[in-house]
């Protein structure tokens, strides 16, 4: 990556870490859009006009990207490693595709009784394992050298528990329709 061309960790002046604290991040973002605004540059000429607006969608980005912790590790693995989690995958974890399938059908069990206690205890349980998976992240980040293995691994993780909750507010959403 060239100088012209910071990370995003370098476009708010962080180092390249996973744990990130998200509030100071959207008070960051804030300053940043504020001094880029293009209606400062209203009265400048085209080209920094552009420019601006280029740096608007860059900071933008950059945020959408950081303040997710999935798409944050896999954007950090891929600047530290080169390597690549967002496309389609397989994990070879059977105690991991095990808990997967007993929690999807906990889901559908759950989605078919109609009970949105039931459902709200087993949202509470799923965001316990992702603060659980994002603190194993956070220490695999920490490791040097980084054991890539487990970190695509522990992305896969996170990544299935983003998309439970996901699936979980799809079910309160129809639930409460």
């Amino acid at each position: 990556m060239t100088k012209a061309q910071q990370n995003y960790f370098e476009l708010f002046g962080l180092e390249p870490n996973f744990s990130i604290d998200v509030p100071k991040l959207s008070a960051k973002l804030r300053t940043l859009l504020n001094s880029v605004h293009p209606d400062r540059f209203a009265s400048s000429g085209s080209q920094q006009q552009m420019l601006s607006m280029q740096k608007t969608t860059q900071l933008n980005d950059a945020f959408a990207v950081l303040k997710n912790p999935v798409k944050r590790a896999q954007y950090l693995l891929h600047l530290k490693t080169g390597i690549d989690t967002s496309k389609e995958h397989t994990v070879n974890d059977p105690e991991f595709l095990m808990q997967q399938l007993e929690l999807r059908e906990e889901l559908e069990e759950i989605s078919s009784s109609n009970d949105i206690g039931q459902l709200n205890q087993f949202a509470d349980k799923i965001d316990e394992l992702e603060v659980a998976q994002e603190k194993q992240m956070s220490e695999l980040f920490s490791q040097e050298p980084l054991d890539t293995d487990e970190l695509q691994k522990a992305i896969y993780k996170l990544q299935f528990l983003h998309k439970t909750l996901s699936d979980i507010e799809l079910a309160e959403d129809k639930l409460l329709s």
